[in-house]
């Protein structure tokens, strides 16, 4: 019996509610529109009697979408030039992508920035490259936020009445508590209309624009080195040149496939007199190789001081033919992107018609091809 002497209570209570929230509605119809929606134009809604005199314009609010598509010759510095163009028009980037340094090169950039900036920014990507595809779109959303305002107002207005029959003497305990349901209920839903509504406004402030920017030829070429060829200043020294010159000096040329990992090079040394004044005849060695740089000591990564290890073979001829076994030891003394300047010294075992051990030393400079 109170259970249902309760409810009729509060149905009573929610029908007077009712009764001001439709009251409400057709003052605020026929009144101004809510002060916070401001733009140019406006839509018409019909008052409570539903004639042109009573009829209500509402601000104009639209919400600025769109998607730009840009192609390029040269990538340049087009995004940092995008993004300042952005902040200088009050707007910020909220989201950017760039990909494809070495391979293809595409950016995708979402753009927030004042409505009336959009096509400012449309004439500066113009200016850059060749727009082939452009949709902006407006959508009018003023009457879905006049409606949210008069829900807010009217949910307002039921939440007080509520609030001053809470305040009424005598209350049952299941009155009271049925009547805190009902406001807690009210209260959702205004948070939710009032969320819904500041999202809204902000899709309004400020235009939403998506930019996809790609390099015209699709892939970028960069430039690698196919060989390294290099020139070098060599000194031969034997342990036991016997009746021989000791020291001979001479010039060679090498050629790294990949720079360390494998490379052929040929050393020519000078004629020399021996100890009885005779010439001895011309040296040279050929040889197939490669070396390798220690991760411990930078992985020749380093502009100044990689240190390598490798191993060589190949032929020989000093006085006879010769089989060459060589290990190597060196350093690049400077490295860049299109030069190499290093130093070695190889033990050098030259077998066949005689053994001999010898250094050999050299001096040279690569450079990319």
């Amino acid at each position: 019996m109170h259970r249902s002497a309760a409810l009729l209570f509060v149905s009573l209570v929610l029908m007077c509610a009712c009764g001001g929230m439709a009251k409400s509605a057709a003052k605020l119809s026929a009144g101004a529109a809510p002060p916070s929606v401001a733009a140019a134009g406006g839509v018409t809604v019909a008052g409570s009697t539903g004639g042109p005199a009573n009829a209500t314009l509402i601000p104009e609010a639209l919400v600025v979408e769109g998607s730009i598509s840009l192609e390029v010759e040269e990538i340049r510095d087009i995004v940092p030039a995008l993004r300042a163009q952005v902040e200088a028009a009050g707007g910020r980037v909220i989201d950017e992508r760039v990909s494809g340094a070495e391979t293809s090169w595409t950016a995708q950039l979402k753009l927030r920035l004042p409505p009336a900036k959009v096509e400012d920014v449309a004439t500066f990507l113009a200016k850059r490259g060749e727009i082939t595809s452009k949709n902006i779109s407006a959508t009018d959303v003023s009457k879905q936020l006049f409606d949210q305002d008069l829900a807010i107002k009217n949910l307002r207005t039921t939440l007080d009445r509520l609030t001053q029959l809470m305040a009424t003497p005598g209350l049952q305990v299941q009155q009271i508590l049925q009547i805190e349901q009902e406001m807690t209920r009210i209260r959702g839903q205004i948070d939710q209309l009032e969320g819904d509504q500041r999202f809204l406004k902000d899709r309004v402030a400020l235009a939403t624009l998506d930019v996809y920017i790609s390099r015209r030829e699709g892939a970028v070429t960069v430039a690698k080195a196919k060989a390294y060829p290099g020139v070098r200043g060599v000194m031969l020294t034997l342990f036991d040149p016997g009746a021989r010159a000791r020291t001979r000096f001479g010039g060679g040329f090498v050629v790294h496939t990949m720079l360390r990992t494998v490379s052929i090079e040929v050393d020519l040394f000078q004629k020399e007199q021996n100890e009885a004044g005779d010439r001895s005849r011309a040296a040279a060695i050929a040889t197939l190789g490669g070396a390798a740089y220690s991760d411990f000591l930078g992985a020749g990564r380093r502009a100044t001081l990689n240190p390598y290890l490798g191993g060589r073979l190949g032929y020989a001829f000093l006085d006879s033919h010769r089989f060459v076994l060589q290990g190597e030891a060196g350093v690049e003394l400077y490295k860049a992107k299109y030069v190499v300047l290093d130093a070695n010294v190889r033990v050098t075992g030259l077998l066949g018609g005689g053994t001999d051990l010898a250094l050999v030393t050299g001096l040279g400079a690569i450079v990319a091809f």
